[in-house]
């Protein structure tokens, strides 16, 4: 296991940030911002009102941040809502860690500010979360020469056995497993690969309160994001996500425009049980109980109705 970052005093961090920026962050106020979940955060406020977030990693990998810059590089030139990183330092010139400085957008998770959203504020955000959504996946990331079919043949077979490891299968549920997938994997050939988020859940959806309401503005965390097929990241907000807001549903499916054809609904009956599996395993590495125990019951719900 990876040894966790100190997290640097606020003094620290703002010499850093002094540094790292050429002045253009000099005489910050620097304050922790409790909510980064795998990172030391902290929110830079300039002496004229512009605010930026600085973060390093809790469990700091090089190789790892570096795949994130280059893809906040992509993000920006593609025009993807999400938070800009503005500064960064890798080699640990200025401060003793790695770390990033990006944009802080003012707002609200929609898992937070789920409570207050209204019918017209649900069917807006749904709106504006497809056409976001759509703009990503139109990108090209290739991130790995294997054909994505391969990449899920193995990832599906090793999550599964994984599972049967955490007692979520037995051989009999592990075998019904297979052959739904068996039965469907052809559908996986010749699947281009595109960015993906994947992991779309309510606390990575920002939204901003305005004058008319609940508005969307932009994707976080695009730490896990990768080059697979985008109905990944589809199946996995339409049954797992936006079940929670239910008026965002119709507007969000019409915003983003799916094609919908006999290949890409066999490909998400074989992401809706993989996302499970792959669930229950990164849930439980993760110590995310909660999380893990609703995967359980999805999966023990599916493999009811496929006896």
């Amino acid at each position: 296991m990876r040894t966790l970052t100190v997290p640097p005093s606020q003094d620290e961090v703002a010499q850093a940030a002094d540094e790292i920026s050429g002045g253009a962050l000099a005489r910050v106020r620097v304050e922790p911002w409790p909510r980064g979940r795998s990172h030391h955060a902290y929110v830079l406020t300039t002496p004229g009102g512009e605010q930026f977030l600085f973060k390093v990693h809790r469990r700091p990998h090089a190789g790892r941040m570096r795949r994130f810059l280059h893809l906040a590089e992509l993000l920006q030139a593609k025009h993807v809502p999400h938070p800009a990183v503005r500064w960064y330092d890798v080699e640990k010139r200025t401060l003793e860690v790695p770390y990033f400085i990006q944009d802080f957008i003012s707002g609200e998770d929609a898992a937070r500010s789920l409570g207050s959203l209204s019918f017209t504020d649900q069917h807006r955000v749904g709106e504006e979360l497809g056409t976001g959504l759509r703009v990503m996946h139109r990108v090209e990331y290739v991130d790995t020469p294997m054909p994505w079919s391969t990449e899920l043949d193995d990832r599906l077979r090793t999550r599964a056995a994984e599972c049967r490891f955490l007692d979520a299968l037995d051989q009999e549920s592990h075998e019904t497993v297979i052959q739904h997938y068996e039965e469907r994997r052809d559908a996986l050939e010749g699947v281009e690969r595109r960015l993906t988020h994947d992991d779309l859940n309510l606390a990575n959806l920002l939204l901003q309160r305005r004058a008319d309401g609940w508005h969307f503005v932009a994707f976080l965390d695009f730490e896990r994001a990768r080059g697979r097929d985008p109905l990944l990241d589809l199946v996995r907000l339409e049954t797992w996500t936006l079940p929670a807001c239910p008026a965002m549903l119709a507007p969000f499916r019409d915003a983003y425009a799916r094609v919908e054809d006999q290949a890409s609904r066999r490909r998400a009956e074989i992401y809706e049980i993989y996302l499970l599996l792959a669930g229950i395993v990164w849930y439980r590495s993760n110590e995310l109980p909660e999380r893990e125990r609703f995967c359980r019951e999805r999966l023990t719900e599916w493999l009811s109705k496929h006896d």
